[in-house]
């Protein structure tokens, strides 16, 4: 199956007041056209920073980026900024985090959704607002014509955040980021924006890495999942895989953690300490102080990502 994104071997530091801080280290993955891949962890895992790395959103003056960003065959981490503005909305765009505050508040809705096609193509402004109504009117706003005209602080969260998917499907790109696209919405909310994404997804033909903290949302939208701990991807796998038989500690950690709502309850699951320093990595497993399967070796050295025969990838040295 052809891969719509090839990331491999992406690291990323910041330079913090003389310090070097590692973010990310030597993560890989693949997208293929069409599907959705999920990458999941606590807050501190690294999760948003990919994202940033992958659209080039990350400050030069205080950030490295290391590896390759393989879109449509081409590395865009070689390009230069003039390059990647062409990139960003044409080829891949993202949903930010919190859509209460990633629209302007000062512009209306209209003037920031036409913006994007008026930047990224050669249309005039009366074509550029019919095709913003029309794209509106597809992520599911049924006044769409009336709502380009009004301001971002007059619609509420959930209306908001089809607002920013459609600023993010106005150019119709190929692969799209959702870096955790349902945390500020209530669970109503949240499955209608994921019914949206779903129905997007078959009539655009995108491809889509998830983002979020939420194992449910995982389940629900993703084909293939990474989970991510200290920066490193620790377990890669199919969502079925991983849900039926997680292998690294960390994934069965976060799996107990998650609400049963069937059956006998029980204290609700835990997992101790936090995730370790971005400047101070320890010798050895990154989730060594937190893993009840911790032994000598974990101390020691730190496991690598091995793929086995089915293609399902976990680094730990008792999987």
């Amino acid at each position: 199956m052809d891969n719509i994104l090839e990331v491999q071997n992406l690291s990323v530091s910041f330079d913090v007041t003389g310090r070097k801080a590692e973010a990310v280290t030597g993560i890989d993955f693949s997208i293929p056209k069409g599907k959705t891949l999920g990458l999941v962890g606590e807050s501190g895992s690294g999760k948003s920073v990919t994202s940033l790395a992958l659209m080039q959103l990350l400050d030069p003056r205080i950030s490295t980026i290391s590896g390759r960003v393989v879109l449509n065959s081409t590395n865009i981490l070689s390009f230069c900024d003039q390059e990647m503005e062409s990139v960003r909305g044409n080829d891949m765009s993202m949903i930010f985090q919190e859509p209460m505050t990633s629209l302007n508040p000062v512009y209306t809705v209209g003037n920031q959704v036409v913006e994007a096609l008026l930047v990224h193509s050669s249309i005039g402004v009366n074509e550029a607002v019919e095709e913003s109504i029309k794209v509106l009117t597809d992520v599911g706003i049924a006044d769409a014509r009336g709502i380009l005209k009004r301001y971002p602080h007059e619609l509420s969260g959930g209306m908001k955040q089809r607002v920013m998917i459609a600023m993010a499907l106005i150019c119709k790109p190929k692969l799209l980021i959702a870096d955790e696209p349902t945390t500020a919405l209530d669970v109503t909310v949240q499955a209608q924006i994921l019914d949206l994404l779903r129905g997007l997804q078959e009539e655009y033909g995108l491809s889509i890495l998830f983002i979020t903290h939420d194992l449910g949302v995982i389940a629900e939208i993703a084909q293939e999942v990474c989970v991510m701990y200290a920066g490193r991807i620790v377990e890669h796998s199919t969502t079925d895989e991983l849900f039926a038989s997680p292998k690294h500690p960390y994934t069965i950690a976060l799996l107990k953690s998650v609400p049963n709502l069937t059956g006998k309850r029980t204290r609700l699951h835990s997992i101790e300490g936090s995730v370790p320093s971005i400047f101070e990595h320890p010798v050895g497993c990154n989730f060594q102080d937190r893993c009840s399967e911790c032994f000598d070796k974990c101390r020691i050295e730190e496991p690598d990502l091995v793929v086995d025969k089915s293609g399902r990838a976990v680094a730990c040295w008792k999987a």
